[in-house]
């Protein structure tokens, strides 16, 4: 497989990028030889991009590919969530003395996110509202052909665990994913909840270091994701 990394200013930023950059040499050391890199600060014309969403976002779109809709929680793992999730449009959370929300774009990814009570006014688009729950700790899940194959600590209290059965119950029950995604699980009052689900790009990885899966996870994703749009290449 062939990456363009993503620099800014000639520098890689991204830890992704990073750890990449350390498992193609540790793929190169166990003498297999099938990967190539390049680093580019522009939105590079072929290769797989590794870089913020921005820059893959964008080199799909300069290649005539649509741009990744969020998960945020798909409908068949909203029963993992530990709260109310809907989806809408911007007047869904518009009801007098209607419950604050949580709300995220099911537009576009990395939208600011928010609070919103039935005053505030949202932009035109698709969202996701949640009802408030606060969680005690949260731990991204990396799956890998429906497998669990890494749990990190992103926020909270570290020494929280989530139950790892649970996840892997997530995992079964998620039969539209992506071959590459993580899923992000939190603890609410002692049970393991569902936070949201990302496909394998552009996911900081908070130590996950898995040197022999992160460049199949990464490349196999965007294989996975152009071919589904009728292309058989990238």
């Amino acid at each position: 497989m062939n990456f363009s990394i993503q620099t800014i200013n000639g520098q890689v930023k991204h830890d992704f990028s990073f750890t990449l950059l350390e498992a193609l040499a540790y793929h190169q050391w166990l003498g297999y030889g099938s990967h190539t890199f390049s680093l580019t600060d522009h939105i590079p014309k072929v290769g797989i991009p590794v870089g913020s969403v921005e820059f893959v976002s964008e080199t799909l779109k300069s290649r005539m590919y649509p741009v990744p809709k969020p998960k945020n929680v798909p409908v068949e793992l909203r029963h993992f969530a530990g709260r109310t999730i809907l989806d809408g449009n911007e007047n869904s959370h518009k009801r007098p003395g209607g419950a604050s929300w949580f709300v995220k774009s099911n537009d576009v990814i990395k939208y600011p996110t928010r609070f919103v009570d039935s005053h505030d006014l949202l932009d035109v688009g698709r969202y996701q509202f949640s009802s408030i729950v606060d969680f005690e700790t949260e731990w991204r899940a990396f799956v890998w052909r429906g497998q669990l194959v890494g749990l990190q600590n992103y926020a909270g209290d570290f020494c929280l665990f989530p139950e790892v059965s649970r996840i892997r119950k997530m995992i079964k029950a998620y039969v539209d994913a992506p071959c590459a995604y993580t899923l992000d699980v939190g603890i609410v009052n002692g049970e393991t909840c569902l936070v949201e689900v990302h496909d394998f790009f552009s996911c900081g990885l908070y130590g996950f270091a898995d040197l022999q899966l992160l460049p199949l996870m990464l490349g196999g994703w965007y294989k996975e994701y152009i071919k589904s749009r009728g292309v058989q290449s990238c």
